[in-house]
């Protein structure tokens, strides 16, 4: 899932019950498809029943049924009553012919109902059809299982119609389109019914209205939050890059839309030519084959308006309305487009355009706003990717999406590069396309080069400087920046600005925010380098002192990264290294970002001591996080070496012996933890700040040793003591979110590391509690709160999946769900933590299953299943394991959900 739904539950509701609406339309549409064979007059959809199969001497009245588990009484008990009150309507004569009636349903039926059905009292003129049911019937489809599979039936039959020239998917998705507008009584089945007799027509128009359509492709995957064909406006303007996927989506769009369409690409006609060239075409293909309709709307000597005029007409005495829509349409003059969509209210308009000047010129005069195509989600693209065999995390595919602007084309010959040239391994392509070391030029460079080339020097400097930067701007940051890039002059900058504004080389965030289109960098940034390193060296310094200006105002997380990239990029060790021992830097997940520079300072003899001392301690607690064992121990002899060799003061001892303290802890060896924690006194400072700091460290190793009831002594005075320091009481914390108790914090100091260390010792504390086989009370719901208000995200991420397994573990799936639904998805989709997106919606698969969810579960997991090849060994197992999980409760179901005590409960609702 790219954006996560705020009640999940809405959700699966919301998709249950139109996912058994499109059952149900397709399996109207197969009664549709065999209706002649059978010996049906009429087809007959939401009406008394589901479908109605009309025969010249009976009527089949049929209660459609999709369901997750097994079919049971009370799902269909309000049908059989129905089917009571319309046997005596034919019984007394008021409807004609015999009658009998069927549940029809995807799932067989459970025990009490299999029970029911062979009974005496069961209705002798009742059937029930499911896949596997003994019974068949002539007249009624046998149904399946699943949506794709009724899909596909209806496709083979389709497949034996006589239209070779369209694809039988396409047919099958259209008759949909209808049967779902007749069920609202929609015209041109108002009376909900269908006449056997115009099946052959109706396929006919269905076929004709499409075959002029683009193919859309054998395998379409849809944008993000991408329009639908039709909307309430009657003009609409569709934007996006040559390889945006304008053309892909209006076929595919098309297939499920009811109105009357067609397509005409207008690159190579003329503007004065437009309105005649297309009215006349449009009425030979509607009414050509109507008898002397035609021939009253191409009246001799008629313009093309008046042609438009006339087909408006007809449709609007038919109640109906047509959908025209133009490709290319920025090739034609805006005053040819004004003439053409004015000439009739009941003809539609989709103009499908390239961005540049004259979109905005379209927007002016027709009086309309473009609506771009955004491009795949992370999902989208992982899926096509492993399609071609391509091996990626989700951070390599968002790497790829901010790469390529997650247009469609792009996204895919990006991966069919990376398939054929970097075996399939998609973080080598990545590195390579940001590092500009690829050797296959993309499609991507081939077609937007045209566009680069088209715009003037100022205007490709903007560009190329700019690229630079992943985060929006405002006007004046970015005129900053160009002035120091290339000397270039505010008016120069503002003009470049409008400019590419209108060409599309620059989205727009807000009032005055922007930054170049994704899919533009790469062009701007092979200029850079080809500008020279002056410019390029420039342009780094430029954003990194703008950053470093505007954070404490703009602390916003994607600046902090770019930042980082600056410091980086430029070889700034100093910063690098101080952020490196900031516990709130690493909670943030930016280590990865510098970790191989902070390696190499490390062992650079031309850095000072002091700066390779904290380069290797900001090493080892990246470590001690990743419970990377193996390396530490040969960092802390390095900074105890340093220590001795370079004399470093009481800052570095201090951090060195702490570490090596907990790390002694782990190798469960006692004598050195209180060893070094005696030669750690003697020297400590004797301040609070420095004696709590001191304590942690200690009961971290008492928590390493098992001693756990030392662990949780030492954790309790210092939460009491961390309260006090924050001016808080429990009662402040108890049943109270993070942006309350904010306001309860004493005034005039910065909390930060305070709250962090309070979330830590709680955090602490409630696992040496339950180590002891105890119950940890509050302790884990208070650690979150602390550590996301002090923004320590990744251990707030990984105390809310500790929390969700403790209640798993005490049989609350709701509590489990809850905590994921409010708690951790929100803020890692929010946050952009792609590192932690995968292990978070896994475990949500898994929470899902134990409440019940089964079939959601598993298609959480078949939505993840493209990610898994680039996952370590580690994620690999852990997802393998989680499908087990889930397929075992399928067969397995768990204990009943935890009920809360009926006291407890009532105490609860008091007021």
């Amino acid at each position: 899932m790219e954006t996560f739904n705020l009640d999940p539950r809405q959700l699966a509701r919301i998709e249950a019950v139109h996912g058994g609406f499109l059952y149900q339309h397709l399996y109207a549409a197969a009664c549709l498809f065999r209706a002649s064979r059978v010996g049906l007059t009429r087809v007959v959809v939401e009406n008394d029943e589901d479908v109605e199969l009309v025969r010249h001497d009976e009527r089949i009245y049929a209660q459609i049924k999709k369901r997750s588990a097994n079919l049971i009484f009370s799902d269909i008990e309000d049908a059989l009553e129905r089917f009571v009150a319309i046997r005596a309507e034919h019984v007394e004569g008021r409807r004609q012919g015999a009658c009998r009636f069927a549940i029809v349903s995807n799932s067989a039926p459970g025990p009490d109902l299999s029970k029911r059905l062979t009974s005496s009292d069961w209705p002798s003129d009742v059937m029930l059809l499911y896949p596997e049911s003994a019974t068949t019937d002539v007249v009624l489809p046998q149904p399946l299982v699943t949506i794709e599979g009724i899909f596909e039936d209806c496709r083979a039959a389709a497949e034996n119609l006589p239209f070779s020239v369209l694809a039988p998917e396409t047919l099958v998705w259209k008759l949909v389109g209808r049967v779902m507008a007749a069920s609202g009584g929609v015209e041109p089945n108002p009376n909900h019914a269908f006449a056997v007799a115009d099946l052959p027509s109706l396929f006919e128009q269905l076929v004709i209205q499409l075959q002029d359509f683009p193919a859309p492709p054998l395998r379409y995957r849809p944008q993000v939050s991408e329009p639908s064909l039709t909307g309430k406006q009657r003009v609409r303007l569709i934007v996006g890059f040559s390889g945006a996927g304008k053309t892909s989506w209006v076929s595919q769009t098309a297939l499920h839309a009811t109105d009357r369409l067609a397509y005409y690409d207008v690159v190579d006609i003329s503007g004065p030519a437009l309105a005649s060239a297309i009215a006349r075409e449009l009425a030979a293909r509607m009414y050509g084959a109507r008898g002397g309709k035609l021939g009253e709307i191409l009246l001799p000597g008629a313009s093309g308006t008046e042609i438009l005029f006339a087909i408006g007409c007809h449709l609007a005495e038919d109640q109906l309305t047509a959908t025209v829509v133009l490709d290319n349409a920025h090739r034609v003059p805006s005053a040819d487009l004004v003439s053409l969509v004015g000439a009739s209210e009941q003809l539609r308009f989709v103009l499908l355009a390239q961005p540049g000047q004259s979109v905005a010129r379209i927007e002016a005069t027709v009086g309309i706003k473009a609506e771009p195509l955004v491009g795949w989600s992370n999902e989208t693209a992982a899926a096509e990717g492993a399609a071609v065999g391509c091996r990626g995390s989700y951070a390599d595919y968002e790497r790829l999406l901010q790469l390529t602007g997650g247009l469609p084309l792009y996204v895919q010959n990006a991966l069919k590069i990376a398939s054929e040239s970097y075996d399939g391994d998609l973080s080598r392509l990545v590195d390579a396309l940001e590092e500009r070391t690829h050797v296959v030029e993309t499609a991507q460079e081939l077609i937007l080069v045209d566009i680069f080339d088209a715009l003037n020097d100022t205007a490709r400097q903007v560009i190329a400087a700019l690229s630079l930067s992943d985060v929006p701007l405002t006007q004046t940051e970015a005129a900053g920046v160009l002035k120091r890039s290339f000397d270039l002059e505010p008016a120069a900058t503002a003009a470049a600005f409008r400019r590419l504004r209108s060409s599309g080389a620059i989205q727009i965030f807000g009032v005055d925010r922007f930054k170049i289109h994704d899919a533009m960098r790469p062009l701007g940034r092979a200029y850079l380098d080809e500008s020279g390193g002056e410019h390029l060296h420039k342009a780094r310094e430029a954003i990194r002192d703008l950053l470093i200006a505007t954070l404490p105002q703009e602390n916003d997380r994607q600046r902090v990264f770019l930042l980082l990239r600056m410091f980086v990029a430029l070889g700034n060790i100093k910063p690098l290294v101080e952020m490196a021992t900031d516990e709130l830097f690493h909670e943030l997940g930016y280590m990865d970002e510098i970790a191989e520079f902070l390696t190499a300072a490390a062992q650079s003899e031309e850095v000072s001591a002091e700066d390779r001392f904290w380069a290797l301690d900001g090493l080892v607690f990246a470590h001690f996080k990743a419970g990377d064992e193996a390396c530490i121990e040969e960092k802390l002899d390095r900074m105890e070496e340093l220590v001795r060799k370079k004399k470093l003061g009481l800052q570095e001892r201090l951090a060195v012996g702490m570490k090596r303290m907990v790390f002694a802890a782990r190798a469960q060896d006692a004598t050195t933890v209180r060893a070094i924690m005696r030669d750690l006194s003697r020297v400590l400072p004797q301040t609070p700040q420095y004696l709590r700091i001191a304590r942690y460290n200690y009961a971290h190793a008492m928590y390493e040793l098992g001693l756990m009831n030392e662990c949780v002594t030492i954790t309790l005075d210092l939460v009491s003591e961390y309260y006090g320091v924050l001016g808080l009481t429990i009662n402040d914390v108890m049943a109270q979110n993070p942006d309350k108790i904010y306001s309860l914090l004493k005034d005039g100091e910065d909390h930060t590391d305070d709250l962090k260390h309070l979330a830590d010792a709680l955090d602490l504390q409630s696992k040496a509690v339950k180590a002891m086989g105890n119950f940890p009370g509050l302790g884990p719901i208070h650690a979150m709160k602390f550590y996301s208000m002090a923004q320590s995200l990744d251990s707030f991420v990984r105390v809310g999946q500790e929390l969700v397994d403790d209640f798993i573990g005490r049989n609350d799936y709701i509590g489990a769900r809850d905590v994921i639904e409010r708690n951790l998805m929100p803020t890692i989709v929010g946050l952009k933590l792609a590192g932690q997106i995968i292990p978070v919606r896994s475990k949500y698969a898994v929470v899902l299953a134990y409440c019940g969810e089964i079939d959601e579960a598993e298609a959480e997991m078949a939505r993840l299943l493209p990610y898994e090849s680039g996952l370590d060994e580690q994620g690999q197992l852990e997802l393998q394991a989680q499908r087990a999980l889930i397929a075992y409760l399928r067969e397995n179901p768990p204990p009943p959900q935890w009920e809360m005590p009926l006291k407890l409960s009532d105490h609860q609702n008091k007021p």
